[in-house]
């Protein structure tokens, strides 16, 4: 008798046990699928980018993450000997207008006033984008600017 209890109550864990798992899954697809919209948003985007110019012997700042700023023009600072980048990601499929390119000179100009050590520095700002989404005025302030520039990065490129 004692045998017949242990194998129901060993039957009754294990019945337990997988609703548990159940759940594990359940969340885990849930994570999942945030995780899967956290690759397609720039926030990640910049994260390729930042590898990219490490393998480029640059140092990089991720300073939209290290400062928790979602959706912040300038998400990373990498500097090389006396060169720095602002570099601004995107990975959307949004247009970007003469304002996106002025807001992200505007949010330079506070890092430098915040980090004057950077100022001593050739500063050039660049936009790094996964398809080519300029408006016309956008291309003409940087075909007129030495000091801001754009580079399409694709993230499958062989």
């Amino acid at each position: 008798m004692l045998f017949i209890k242990k194998l129901v109550n060993s039957i009754r864990l294990s019945s337990l046990n997988k609703k548990a798992n159940q759940r594990i899954l359940d969340k885990s697809s849930k994570i999942y699928a945030l995780e899967r919209l956290k690759e397609i948003h720039n926030y990640d985007y910049s994260t390729f980018v930042a590898n990219y110019y490490r393998a480029k012997n640059y140092t990089v700042w991720e300073y939209s993450k290290e400062k928790n700023l979602i959706n912040y023009a300038l998400n990373l600072v990498v500097k090389r000997e006396k060169d720095i980048l602002f570099i601004e990601c995107r990975s959307n499929v949004k247009e970007i207008t003469l304002e996106n390119l002025l807001e992200f000179e505007k949010i330079g100009t506070e890092f430098l006033d915040q980090y004057r050590l950077f100022k001593n520095y050739n500063i050039l700002y660049l936009c790094i984008c996964s398809e080519d989404r300029f408006s016309k005025k956008a291309l003409a302030y940087m075909a007129n600017s030495s000091h801001i520039s754009y580079k399409i990065l694709k993230e499958f490129d062989s």
